[in-house]
């Protein structure tokens, strides 16, 4: 039996409403325009234009190499020349090298949550500089498999792809006609010569959404994936990864003292918001 796959998407609709989402939420907080640290990867290159068309080309771009990918490099220019954008570059090898040392860390995977959290601290002093609101790139399967560093990439002001999956992702790229040597570039965190995030899952990203999709969205049970045609083994590691990546998605948990707790029953209603 063959297993069922993602329904297909309106790219042209959904194109709108995040773009709507961008400039809604940036006049909100009356920021000045948006910033986005491009990697070269397909997200923040999406995101990027995404954010672009949304605020009128108002937007900063950011690339943080820690060594060189080539790649990765040519992308990032490659996209702010597609969108006619300068692009800011900070080069944060030796402060991480620094705490590397200090801290003597060897784990590839400790690394790479440095270098998350140190570009996000570069990015949000740039927000402070210019007034402008961190805009993003994850998306869906990262952030439901835990593929993401907590309070590195995952902290932002708006995340405009969080409800889409990478292979939603990709074709919403495709819409939006990205360079075609962005397109073709395979998803990766780049943490080690070689490394792609399909790779160090595990399991191919239309597999893994497909999984995802029933399971999260439409509420099947992991058993009754199994029985749909989904393989038993990528069923249990894409139930496995989420579970253990539940602790990401919560700002931190607020002991309840008083009648209106941050984060549990506060909010602004449209009236405060406007003084």
């Amino acid at each position: 039996m063959k297993a069922p796959v993602l329904p297909e998407m309106d790219y042209s609709f959904t194109q709108r409403v995040i773009k709507e989402f961008i400039k809604t939420e940036a006049e909100k907080y009356h920021f000045q325009g948006a910033v986005i640290a491009l990697s070269g990867g397909l997200d923040s290159c999406l995101t990027a234009v995404l954010a672009h068309l949304a605020l009128n080309g108002k937007i900063s771009l950011l690339y943080m190499p820690y060594s060189e990918h080539p790649s990765s490099q040519q992308n990032a220019h490659a996209l702010a020349e597609f969108l006619q954008t300068p692009m800011e570059h900070f080069d944060i090898k030796a402060t991480a090298d620094s705490l590397f040392q200090g801290r003597n860390i060897q784990d590839p995977k400790r690394k790479g949550n440095v270098l998350a959290r140190l570009r996000m601290n570069v990015l949000f002093d740039l927000s402070a500089r210019d007034h402008l609101m961190v805009v993003g790139t994850s998306n869906k399967s990262e952030m439901l498999t835990g593929y993401s560093t907590w309070y590195g990439d995952s902290a932002a002001g708006i995340m405009p792809l969080g409800d889409l999956y990478k292979t939603q992702v990709r074709g919403l790229a495709t819409y939006c006609q990205l360079p075609e040597s962005i397109l073709r570039k395979a998803p990766s965190a780049e943490l080690w010569e070689g490394q792609t995030d399909e790779g160090e899952m595990g399991i191919a990203y239309p597999d893994l959404d497909a999984i995802l999709y029933h399971w999260i969205d439409l509420r099947h049970r992991p058993e009754d994936l199994i029985q749909m045609g989904f393989d038993e083994k990528l069923v249990q590691k894409t139930v496995s990864l989420a579970r253990k990546a539940l602790f990401k998605h919560k700002l931190p948990i607020i002991c309840k003292l008083s009648d209106r707790t941050i984060g549990l029953d506060y909010r602004l209603n449209k009236e405060c918001m406007n003084l």
